[in-house]
């Protein structure tokens, strides 16, 4: 299914969840390069109602995550719930519901230089915030409370791999880092998300689940 038609399927259940309310918040979760953050940003050009935000806007500077990572037994553990600075993101959240400001800015992590240093502005007087990243139906996962409604996108995992390695690679060039190394980010990030998986299933859980194969 492309893009755009993922798209317009999930706009018309946000559209139909959210026309009673004032604010609304809609997470969608799923495995890594399935497709989140192309979904949002072709849900965002579908409909001018909604505040797109990624989760990894709010990842913890390089330098805290490998703190982190050289403190832990098992690296995979730390992928799944404390690479992300959820007390800002929940901060973030609450005042998009409280409706008393009409922008937020915030600093957000930048991927060349791994610090926190990329202003970004959000506009609050949006009605809807579709808010995409990985782990996000995991019970012990500090913002679960404040999902309205939950999207799962699932598929072919091999497949998604595949695509994914693809596109690293073309991205990469001469210095792509396979995600087989020991020391691959991706690599604990994906055992984290089929551990995830099997544990809780996060699609069960879920208000809406779209295959996107």
């Amino acid at each position: 299914m492309s893009p755009e038609k993922l798209a317009q399927k999930i706009n018309e259940s946000i559209c139909n969840w959210a026309k009673d309310d004032d604010k609304f918040v809609v997470a969608i979760d799923g495995y890594t390069g399935i497709g989140k953050t192309t979904l949002l940003s072709a849900l965002t050009a579908l409909n001018s109602d909604i505040l797109p935000v990624n989760r990894d806007d709010f990842v913890f500077s390089r330098k805290i995550v490998a703190k982190k990572l050289v403190k832990a037994k098992d690296k995979s553990k730390v992928w799944e719930l404390e690479v992300c600075d959820d007390r800002k993101l929940k901060k973030f959240i609450e005042a998009f519901k409280k409706k008393n400001r009409s922008i937020y800015l915030v600093d957000t992590y930048n991927n060349i230089s791994g610090e926190v240093n990329i202003p970004k502005v959000f506009d609050l007087t949006k009605k809807i915030m579709v808010i995409e990243g990985v782990f996000m139906f995991h019970p012990e996962f500090l913002l679960g409370t404040l999902w309205d409604k939950r999207v799962y996108l699932s598929g072919n995992l091999a497949k998604i791999d595949q695509r994914r390695v693809k596109r690293e690679k073309e991205k990469w060039g001469k210095d792509y880092f396979p995600e087989t190394h020991p020391d691959s980010y991706l690599r604990h990030v994906i055992i984290g998300l089929k551990r995830y998986a099997e544990l809780y299933k996060p699609g069960t859980v879920a208000d809406l689940v779209v295959n996107v194969d």
